[in-house]
């Protein structure tokens, strides 16, 4: 079963892009979604990530809910930093925290929120870093590279 999800930008590009190889990937998932009334969350970094590139009237919406970046998930991705654990910094040097990161605080800050989904398979890397240094966040990460009936259990008919 499937809780509330944010979406990743990765998922954003395959899901706007009808020639995208992942397009009818993230078509069923956003339409299982959609069709089950469970909530998608668009963060405002993932939005800023997608404007870099394209326009705000591109993206979905009406049938997202647009999560802002607030104090409580700040606080949270400065602990996630044990997802940068071996990285190399000069003395002083503070980590650099990605958005990756700061999403996954999104995620694990809003109770509601169970999944995260994406396409970035980097952030599976992230994501087990942070369950390695026992920081045990409260949502899954969901590949948009497995199809929808996989992740259901279902045959794909």
């Amino acid at each position: 079963m499937l809780r509330p999800v944010l979406l990743d930008t990765s998922f954003l590009l395959r899901f706007l892009n009808e020639d995208d190889p992942l397009f009818k990937n993230a078509d069923a998932y956003f339409q299982h979604l959609l069709g089950k009334d469970i909530a998608m969350y668009l963060s405002t970094i993932a939005i800023a990530e997608y404007c870099a590139g394209g326009k705000k009237d591109q993206l979905p919406f009406h049938h997202v809910k647009v999560l802002p970046f607030n104090i409580d998930h700040a606080e949270r991705a400065g602990a996630f930093r044990a997802a940068f654990v071996g990285q190399r910094l000069e003395p002083g040097e503070r980590s650099v925290i990605t958005n990756d990161v700061k999403l996954f605080a999104q995620a694990d800050v809003t109770p509601e929120i169970g999944h995260f989904l994406t396409a970035d398979e980097r952030c599976k890397a992230k994501y087990d870093r942070l369950v390695e240094a026992g920081l045990q966040p409260q949502f899954t990460i969901l590949s948009l590279r497995t199809p929808l009936h996989e992740v259901l259990g279902q045959l794909d008919l």
